[in-house]
């Protein structure tokens, strides 16, 4: 079978806030409470280590969450053949990295900060929030480690979209990027279609009425690696941007695409 990837059309920052200003609940702060099933749809629920003082900074610069799926499937080789998938894409990400890496060397202008998040039927942190300096690039390279990507369990994309909005909410830049690669439907709860609606809404936990945490100019995009799911049309349809891989080089070429178009709205800041 020819590998292909399939792109389809990228949702503007301006469209992403409209949708977020339709979807906006009226008055007052949200709930504080987990899926809320009343007009108001699902509420992010961030932690209580949130620095809710780091929204309000726009610095010049772009942060961006790589989460990567390590659920059972990861395991097996995707249907292209090659390595398993959970190596394919760790060394996606690495190339990826690279990349970003570049962009902070070349850019002393800007602020490129990473963050790196698995997630199975739970989500957890293999690097948090970093700024590509000398130092924090030496801090990448070991997390990028396969070793960290051992694959095990279900698949929580829901989780993962939450923590990785909580992460980009605190990150001080006025460009953040939410990238999840993953080969499979979610089966954990929550809805993953349920919390980017509250993405988009900024409804969160951490909100109160003198203090509104924004995360609806976030952009999030999907990989879906070796899948052909209904489930990453519908991501589409929510508003997020959305590429196919079949392969460690497509997987590459689509994350690149993403940071790419990212990159290009920045530096025409």
């Amino acid at each position: 079978m020819t590998p292909r990837v399939t792109r389809l059309p990228i949702l503007s920052v301006a469209a992403i806030a409209l949708l977020a200003a339709a979807s906006c609940m009226p008055g007052g702060p949200p709930p504080k409470m987990g899926i809320f099933k009343g007009t108001a749809g699902y509420v992010l629920q961030f932690g209580d280590d949130f620095k809710p003082g780091m929204n309000s900074v726009d610095d010049l610069g772009i942060s961006v969450a790589l989460i990567l799926d390590v659920s059972g499937s990861m395991a097996d080789p995707p249907r292209s053949g090659g390595e398993q998938k959970y190596l394919q894409a760790s060394k996606a990400i690495a190339t990826i990295t690279d990349y970003l890496e570049g962009l902070a060397r070349r850019r002393k202008d800007l602020k490129v900060q990473v963050t790196l998040l698995k997630f199975s039927d739970r989500v957890e942190t293999v690097l948090p929030m970093t700024d590509l300096t000398p130092a924090g690039v030496a801090r990448l390279k070991a997390a990028e480690s396969p070793e960290n990507f051992r694959p095990e369990g279900g698949t929580a994309i829901g989780a993962a979209l939450e923590a990785g909005a909580q992460a980009l909410a605190q990150s001080g830049t006025i460009f953040n990027s939410l990238i999840i690669i993953t080969d499979g439907e979610n089966n954990v709860d929550p809805d993953p279609l349920e919390v980017m609606d509250a993405i988009y809404a900024d409804r969160n936990s951490a909100s109160t009425h003198d203090f509104p945490i924004t995360t609806s100019t976030q952009l999030v995009s999907f990989v879906g690696f070796d899948v052909t799911s209904p489930q990453f049309e519908r991501f589409h349809d929510h508003g997020a941007r959305v590429t196919a891989a079949d392969s460690q080089a497509e997987l590459e070429e689509g994350l690149k695409s993403f940071l790419e178009a990212d990159v290009t709205k920045l530096e025409g800041k």
